[in-house]
């Protein structure tokens, strides 16, 4: 299996394994705290999206940012094998590893669906990252929030980012330095997330998701 079927791969199982934790362990408390925690308001009893991206935004931050009593609910899927394959625990692990970071893009690959970016608040590390639609959509320069998850030599998005203009660097890196505190262990990732969908409000480039191709 090719590098770009094994991330077409696992970008599938791992949509419907979201749904099937969310549908395991999600409920009304768990909802409505993460929506309070990221400022999602409710229209009555339905929440009320502001942009296409903050619903898997919002569904990514409850199911592996999110802790009660020091787990989230991914880990508490995957502490209690309810995973199906392995492939689905491939994708738990990967995923539940991965710390959400700042990138800058420095280059788009012509021959292939790859980029190449640098991660800004882990000094610089330089990451190739292979994923299709941010292939064809981001250019060098601008600036994206995402967890980076590593399949083997594979490191793709978590399938959800924040993409910001390349002219918003100093300033989303200045706000990380007021509004994250990089001494809270766990709970940074936690932190980062929050910080940057509320900056993705007002100075994001919104994006729409499409199928994977």
């Amino acid at each position: 299996m090719s590098d770009v079927d094994q991330y077409k791969t696992y970008r599938e199982i791992g949509t419907q394994l979201n749904s099937d934790i969310l549908e395991a362990y999600s409920d009304r408390e768990l909802i409505v705290e993460t929506a309070s925690e990221l400022d999602v308001e409710f229209d009555g009893p339905n929440l009320a999206y502001e942009f296409e991206s903050q619903m898997p935004a919002h569904f990514e931050f409850a199911l592996y940012d999110y802790r009660r009593d020091g787990t989230t609910a991914a880990e508490r899927y995957l502490e209690a094998e309810r995973w199906e394959n392995e492939t689905e625990r491939d994708i738990l692990e990967s995923t539940i590893d991965a710390d959400p970071s700042l990138f800058e893009v420095e280059s788009v690959s012509e021959s292939g669906p790859r980029l190449t970016v640098t991660d800004l608040l882990n000094d610089g590390e330089e990451r190739t990252l292979l994923d299709i639609n941010l292939s064809r959509t981001a250019e060098p320069g601008v600036v994206l929030f995402f967890r980076p998850v590593r399949y083997g030599e594979v490191t793709t998005t978590s399938g959800v980012s924040f993409p910001f203009p390349s002219e918003e660097k100093i300033n989303l890196l200045e706000e990380y330095d007021r509004r994250v505190d990089p001494n809270e262990g766990k709970a940074v990732s936690r932190q980062r997330f929050v910080t940057f969908h509320d900056l993705y409000r007002d100075h994001g480039i919104y994006i729409q998701y499409r199928d994977q191709q």
